[in-house]
């Protein structure tokens, strides 16, 4: 008997390992790019609409004109988790009332590995805040806002219809911080601030018309079924 198990040990021992399972995959992998675009007013003093790297404003001072800039990166992250999809630096500068602009949009690019659907563009417009300075220095900050932060489009994968969804900033470097549960980055008069710009891709949301629709659609079956739950309570009856 013992030497049966010595033989069944040696055996075991001796037989190959299973591999193990490989780590699942990231839902949404990828790279990025920006540029900007629609910078409002039209009576804004701009460079560099149409690129990744703007300015606004005509100066008044040494201090110069406000610089926004865009910088790409790749991602990987589950759906429904926050990732990076780039980041931000702004630099406040002090310009002339009536040249700086309010507002302006990030046309984003996803390209994406997996899924495997390639790019993905997107606008998300940004409201530009110009303080009055008569504050403090926090009072002062510009800031960069986000009033609409889900993509303009949606795409398809695994039978589910996904969109992006812009979640605010974060990893504040340099004189800014972040208010509003981190959907403004604000920078200090005549400083420089980055910012990471974080997303989801996350099951889309239905249009008004489309939510319209399907509770219309529900109330038509709802009176189908009422119709019909009569018709046999009546046939009972009978």
């Amino acid at each position: 008997m013992t030497k049966n198990y010595i033989a069944v040990a040696v055996i075991a021992a001796l037989a190959p390992v299973p591999a193990l399972a490989a780590p699942n995959a990231a839902d949404v992998s990828g790279s990025t790019e920006a540029v900007f675009k629609n910078s409002a007013p039209g009576t804004a003093v701009t460079t560099g609409i149409g690129t990744s790297s703007i300015t606004w404003g005509e100066a008044i001072d040494n201090v110069g004109v406000n610089k926004l800039k865009f910088d790409a990166t790749t991602f990987s992250s589950g759906y429904n988790s926050p990732f990076k999809v780039g980041r931000l630096t702004y630099f406040n500068g002090t310009v002339k009332n009536g040249t700086e602009i309010n507002a302006v949009d990030l046309a984003l690019d996803l390209t994406f590995a997996n899924p495997n659907i390639g790019k993905f563009s997107s606008l998300f417009s940004f409201g530009i805040v110009s303080t009055s300075n008569t504050g403090t220095a926090d009072d002062n900050a510009d800031y960069l806002t986000l009033p609409s932060n889900f993509s303009t489009g949606t795409f398809v994968a695994n039978g589910t219809t996904y969109g992006v969804k812009l979640t605010g900033f974060g990893n504040i470097d340099g004189d800014g911080f972040v208010s509003k549960s981190d959907t403004e980055f604000r920078v200090r008069e005549g400083k420089t601030a980055s910012a990471d710009l974080f997303a989801i891709v996350t099951p889309a949301v239905p249009e008004p018309a489309t939510w319209a629709m399907m509770l219309a659609g529900f109330g038509v079956i709802g009176m189908a079924m009422r119709r019909r739950k009569v018709r046999f309570h009546t046939a009972q009856i009978a």
